[in-house]
């Protein structure tokens, strides 16, 4: 049992290592470089190793979104709901979140927005592009007071964050932030003098 739980738990380490290559491919190359050859390459392991894990290139994109993105859907989630009692601040936590995405963890948000834009000719990713949508308007939801609004902010935030990824200049996360937390403000329903969703 303990032998085929080590090769259970190598196996995932692998994936992510692999999934890891991936990202790096997608965000410094584009959709297009992704290949089981170019993750192998990047992983430093055999192209076997890849196709073993994941089949067929589509496998291997949708692996890499889910990974990219839900380590940012994630992280969003355990910041909103730590702002839970403090609904007047989900605006200025969404702002610094959206900062520290473009100046902390670029190598992921490149690589989800990547795929957002090729899912515009790859019908394949349009349902994980629609659940990573309304993931994120479920968590800003109960501040902006409607799902239809949320989803708004979510689409708008997301080209935000596009302009801002696709500028070289490294000093442009004071101004990300207050532009984010100009643009939930903007579309709050109702003030509440409760929690997020009181």
């Amino acid at each position: 049992m303990a032998n085929a739980d080590g090769r259970l738990a190598r196996g995932e380490l692998r994936k992510t290592l692999l999934l890891d290559a991936a990202v790096t491919v997608v965000a410094e190359h584009g959709y297009a470089a992704l290949t089981h050859r170019a993750a192998a390459a990047g992983a430093g392991v055999s192209v076997a190793s890849v196709t073993y894990h994941f089949p067929s290139i589509g496998d291997l994109r949708e692996a890499m979104f889910q990974h990219a993105g839900s380590r940012i859907g994630l992280a969003f989630r355990d910041v909103i709901q730590a702002a839970s009692a403090r609904a007047d601040d989900v605006p200025a936590i969404t702002g610094s979140f959206v900062a520290h995405l473009v100046a902390e963890r670029r190598l992921e948000t490149t690589a989800v927005l990547e795929m957002v834009i090729a899912a515009g000719h790859d019908p394949s990713l349009r349902p994980l592009v629609r659940f990573f949508n309304d993931r994120l308007a479920e968590l800003l939801g109960p501040y902006i007071g409607s799902q239809s609004d949320a989803l708004t902010v979510a689409a708008a935030i997301q080209g935000i964050i596009l302009s801002r990824i696709a500028q070289s200049d490294p000093d442009v996360a004071p101004g990300l932030r207050d532009a984010v937390v100009d643009l939930v403000q903007r579309y709050r329903s109702t003030p509440t003098t409760g929690g997020v969703g009181a």
